[in-house]
């Protein structure tokens, strides 16, 4: 059994992330990108579990590194032979060889898995929701939709004050979507007709039962068209 982390995420805070990364392209095995990013996330257990048994970088004389943007930099090799050799021997439990074992359900609504954006700046427009979806995201809290006035603050902190006056913390200033609600169902439309099966929550703010109502009724026939 694991006890501690093996690789340490500071040690590749060089690698950029490169999407088509260059050193997948350099490996037969297209093994780095992806190792790299999961311990750059802190799951090293997942990437080593996705490895083969027999150990790709034992005779591998180090064509991603030389083949990386940041060549000399990121120490490649040397993490995927950690992975290889002191995470993937102490796993105890292996990959699921079926995802169908992450669906749950939520207040009755099926989920491809347990995992949804939350309801902030990454949940806020179409772009950032389909490449979340893309990835393997079940579902979104979209940015709370609304019919006030948006005035950016910044910063986006306040203090929190003692009795004496003193300050002793801080509160976090929320923000509404700064899209109109036309423009946000827009975003529902896109997202529902090219990911059906995908999970959208929508946040909605009213100053009156209303304009709750209004909001209510829109995002409802939105979100909500997968299962009507």
């Amino acid at each position: 059994m694991k006890l501690k982390q093996v690789t340490k995420r500071s040690d590749i805070l060089e690698c950029l992330l490169c999407e088509n990364a260059p050193c997948e392209t350099a490996c037969p095995y297209q093994l780095p990108s992806k190792m790299l990013r999961s311990v750059w996330f802190d799951n090293e257990d997942c990437a080593a579990a996705k490895l083969p048994e027999d150990n790709p970088c034992a005779n591998c004389q180090g064509e991603c590194e030389k083949a990386c943007v940041q060549s000399g930099r990121v120490p490649i090799k040397e993490t995927m032979m950690k992975l290889q050799e002191e995470v993937k021997t102490q796993l105890d439990i292996p990959e699921p060889d079926d995802m169908n074992r992450l669906r749950t359900s939520l207040c009755g609504i099926p989920l491809e898995n347990p995992f949804l954006l939350s309801s902030s700046v990454v949940a806020s427009n179409y772009e950032m929701c389909a490449r979340a979806f893309e990835a393997g995201w079940a579902g979104a809290a979209f940015k709370t939709i609304c019919n006030f006035d948006i005035h950016e603050a910044s910063p986006r902190f306040a203090s929190v004050t003692g009795d004496n006056g003193s300050m002793i913390g801080f509160k976090n200033i929320e923000q509404l979507s700064d899209h109109s609600v036309e423009e946000n169902m827009k975003y529902f439309r896109q997202l529902k007709e090219k990911y059906p099966t995908k999970v959208i929550l929508a946040s909605i703010m009213g100053r009156n039962e209303e304009e709750w109502g209004y909001l209510a009724k829109k995002c409802e026939k939105m979100v909500l068209m997968q299962w009507n």
